[in-house]
């Protein structure tokens, strides 16, 4: 393609109507090359990458993923020095003789124990005319609840046995109280032993499992056959012997005096694709001179002899 570009002289018209020379004077020609519009094409995209760049800019949402460690700091606190506190306290506080020597006996050592208000309160707790005496004979520690930082509340059952005249009952309560403890491990009870409920009986009741025909009458004799050869042997087998009838010592030794006298009950059946046994094994206690029940929850296997792979 061609352009011819002319420019015209002063008094010089085209195609002859003025003339300023004899000959039209030859014009420079502009030369534009087809093989240059990819250019234009390639202009125009830029373009409009920029524009939808810009457009995207302000129209998206900014997602960052942010990787959060949650750094779980397990506090451990050794409560034994507070429960061998508490036990040291109740085994005072809940135990009496109603002499003079005795109650100021008493009331020196809780001293040790107790803030002075709760001393002045508890003085004259225990009296020379109280018919009774008091011996603590265990003290068990139910509960640890931290209240603050410092002060810890204590739940503990006390087992008494009270005399009167010639008279001895047994008693079991529970009590509470708070105990501080400072930075430096020093306690003090700033809270009187006060009765706390005993647990009632919870009304769960539990669903005894009874053979129910999943497993074939064949192999319960065989499986029968085998707890009653296990059992009879079991009290006094040495670990190595015990290899023969449990897998990976899911059973330890236990060296006992034992005499079988049987299965007392016994129920047979598949969880899945398991075979479970539950039996109670009655055994003639030797040095006790009792009879003891003992009840077990068994996973067995067949391979070349039966073997018991689990015990729940």
């Amino acid at each position: 393609m061609k352009v011819h570009i002319r420019k015209l002289k002063p008094k010089e018209k085209i195609k002859g109507e003025y003339k300023g020379s004899d000959q039209a004077e030859e014009m420079p020609v502009l030369k534009v090359s087809p093989n240059r519009n990819w250019i234009r094409l390639f202009w125009v995209l830029l373009v409009i990458s920029i524009i939808l760049g810009i457009y995207n800019n302000f129209t998206s949402v900014d997602t960052v993923t942010v990787e959060k460690e949650t750094v779980i700091e397990e506090k451990l606190k050794d409560t034994n020095a507070l429960e061998s506190y508490v036990k040291g306290f109740a085994g005072v506080y809940h135990a009496w003789e109603n002499t003079d020597r005795e109650i100021s006996k008493r009331e020196k050592t809780l001293e040790k124990y107790l803030p002075e208000t709760l001393q002045l309160m508890d003085h004259g707790m225990i009296t020379t005319d109280c018919p009774t005496a008091a011996e603590v004979e265990s003290v068990d520690i139910w509960s640890v609840k931290d209240l603050t930082d410092t002060e810890y509340e204590v739940t503990y059952g006390v087992k008494q046995r009270i005399s009167e005249g010639e008279q001895t009952t047994d008693q079991s309560n529970v009590y509470q109280t708070v105990v501080h403890r400072d930075e430096n491990g020093k306690m003090l009870v700033v809270k009187n032993p006060t009765a706390y409920a005993l647990p009632g009986k919870s009304s769960y009741e539990v669903k005894a499992k009874e053979t129910d025909g999943s497993i074939d009458l064949k192999t319960q004799t065989q499986i029968e056959d085998f707890l009653n050869t296990f059992f009879k042997l079991y009290p006094q087998a040495s670990a190595k012997e015990l290899v023969y009838y449990v897998k990976d010592g899911v059973l330890p030794a236990i060296g006992k005096n034992y005499v079988y006298d049987g299965l007392a009950g016994k129920a047979y059946y598949m969880e899945g694709d398991q075979t479970k046994a539950e039996v109670y094994v009655k055994y003639l206690d030797q040095d006790l001179k009792i009879t003891q029940i003992m009840q077990y929850k068994l996973t067995l296997e067949k391979g070349d002899n039966w073997k018991i792979v689990n015990v729940e």
